[in-house]
Order: C-alpha cells, then sequence, then structure tokens
C-alpha cells in the first residue's frame, strides 16, 4: 500500500494536470488504451481466459467504447458493438469447441464491457460539465481515501475488513478513508475557489466523499477478491515495480461512474 500512494502522489498531479490542458481527443486514447490493457490484465494475467482470439476481440471491442462516446453515438453504437462482440465470441466458442469454453466466453464478456465503460465516464464528465476540474474528482476521492485508510489502519487499526481478499485492511482504516475522502473533498472545493475563482458547493464536495470513498474501498476489494481467485500479485508490470493498470486504477474504475451518477443529482458548482 505504501508503494501505491507513492505512485500515486507521483502520477496523480501528472495525469490530472495534463489531463486538465490536454485536447479531449488526447484524453480519449489514453481512455482507450487503458481500457485495452485493462481487459488484456484481467483475461490474460489471470491465466482465465488464455485464449487468444477472445483475448484479441475483447481488447479491440474495449478500445472502441471510448471512441463512441468521444462521437456522441454512445449508446447506438455501444449496442450494435455488444450485439456484434457477443456474436462473434459464441461463433468462435461454436468452431472452436475443445479451446472455447462457455466460462472463457463470458468472462471475455464481463471484461470487455465493464472496463472500457466505467472509464468512459471520464470522458462523459469532461464533456457534460462546465469545468474539467471535474476530471480530477475520480482521482481525487479514491487517491485520498487509500491514503487516508491506509495511515488511519497503521495507527490504530485492530479489526479486520475483509481478511480473506486484504488481510491488512481494518474497519477503522475504512472509517478513515471516509472521512479523508470529506475532508479531499472540501479541499478540492477550496482550490477551485481560491486558485480558479469558481464558487463550490462545499456541502455537496464533502458528501460526496462518502459514497465515492466507499465505491472505491469496493473496487479495490473487488478487484483484490478476483486476484485472490486466480492466485496473482499484480495483474501486469506496466507501472515499474508497481502492478498494471487494474492494480493502479482499481478504485478509479468504480468511481468515475458513480461520481457521473451522483452528479445527476447533485452540483457541485
Amino acid at each position: 500500500m505504501a508503494k501505491r500512494i507513492l505512485t500515486a502522489v507521483i502520477w496523480l498531479p501528472i495525469v490530472a494536470l495534463g489531463f486538465a490542458f490536454a485536447p479531449i481527443w488526447v484524453i480519449m486514447l489514453a481512455i482507450s488504451a487503458l481500457s485495452a490493457i485493462g481487459v488484456y490484465e484481467l483475461l490474460w494475467a489471470t491465466g482465465f481466459v488464455r485464449q487468444k482470439r477472445l483475448c484479441a476481440y475483447s481488447m479491440f471491442f474495449a478500445a472502441l467504447v471510448p471512441l463512441w462516446t468521444y462521437f456522441g453515438s454512445y449508446f447506438p453504437l455501444l449496442l450494435a458493438g455488444v450485439f456484434l462482440f457477443t456474436a462473434l465470441c459464441f461463433l468462435d466458442g461454436m468452431l472452436h469447441q475443445a479451446q472455447v469454453k462457455f466460462g472463457m466466453v463470458g468472462g471475455a464478456l464481463f471484461g470487455a464491457l465493464l472496463i472500457p465503460c466505467f472509464l468512459s465516464a471520464f470522458l462523459r464528465l469532461e464533456m457534460s460539465m462546465e469545468t474539467r476540474l471535474i476530471f480530477a474528482l475520480p482521482l481525487i476521492y479514491p487517491f485520498i481515501s487509500d491514503a487516508g485508510g491506509y495511515f488511519v489502519g497503521r495507527v490504530c487499526g485492530k479489526h479486520k475488513l475483509a481478511p480473506s481478499l486484504s488481510p491488512k485492511k481494518t474497519v477503522e482504516g475504512s472509517i478513515g478513508a471516509i472521512v479523508f475522502s470529506v475532508a479531499g473533498g472540501v479541499l478540492f472545493g477550496a482550490l477551485c475557489q481560491f486558485g480558479f475563482d469558481l464558487e463550490p458547493n462545499y456541502l455537496a464536495l464533502a458528501l460526496l466523499g462518502i459514497p465515492l470513498s466507499v465505491v472505491s474501498q469496493f473496487g479495490d476489494l473487488t478487484f483484490s477478491y478476483i486476484k485472490r481467485e486466480f492466485g496473482i500479485k499484480d495483474y501486469g508490470k506496466l507501472f515499474m515495480g508497481h502492478g498494471g493498470v487494474l492494480d493502479r486504477f482499481d478504485s478509479v474504475i468504480f468511481a468515475a461512474p458513480a461520481l457521473e451518477l451522483l452528479l445527476y443529482v447533485v452540483s457541485i458548482f
């Protein structure tokens, strides 16, 4: 966890600032690449779907989802893509029954839908909100939550939260994560007010910290559950000794669409 936080400290400002000033199409390409790599990690690195054709279909589909989001025809193209992708996977299974089992097809469909659809929430937030600073929130809340949970857990953690999935996580750390996440929302509001002359809704930013911390922790535990299932330590090696896309973005993958949904009912500016 200490390495995870150190990596986030280094990369979070770079990613947030870079995306805040980068053209939308650059963000789209980055999300597309992360989606394809994440799907590869979920299917191939776990050993669940070590079938080259299914992995290739899944990675290609995952890379297309952010493009459809960017070009503004998200749902019709997604629906058509899901239909064709599903048909292709099952056709491959029927033609190669000895190599492709139903469970592999199901895993390919699950991974290729979950990861790019959730990560594409970044693009939908970027294109629909008044300020691009919103982009930072799906990164800030999970990072602050992670850091707060780690430090509070180290200092006063006594009761295990999910020992079979993540032995070091504690109930006290989980509560601390929520408190830190709330504080992070308030600090983000102060940055927007005094650094960018915006008028943030501090109460909304603070309250958003509660569900987003819970969702972030859920995302972390979800991908830990998958790792335990397949007996692996990390999903990949993309981040030089700190794991792969799914190791670094497990919380973010769930936090981004959660924030997108919450912003339909809560205004933060």
